[in-house]
């Protein structure tokens, strides 16, 4: 695969959930933010090229991680 596994890290009903974009795993749940970004971090950092974006829920990002080379872009580097 080429690019990011993306992990998004949100509030949802009091809770922060953790989510592999595209991923056949169930959201993990947390009671803190720093638990849930932990955990994503974790995951993120095992399954490079990978990042983790922390929102708030409505889609305005709050913070990015990035574990990694992204191998895609470093190809379309090289074409230029």
């Amino acid at each position: 695969m080429l690019g990011r596994h993306v992990y998004r890290v949100h509030q949802a009903e009091g809770r922060w959930i953790v989510v592999k974009e595209g991923g056949p795993e169930a959201p993990a749940e947390f009671g803190r933010q720093e638990e849930a970004v932990a955990e994503a971090c974790h995951r993120a950092d095992a399954d490079q090229p990978s990042k983790v974006i922390v929102d708030k829920g409505d889609g305005a990002i709050l913070e990015e991680h990035v574990f990694g080379s992204d191998l895609s872009q470093e190809l379309d580097s090289t074409v230029r």
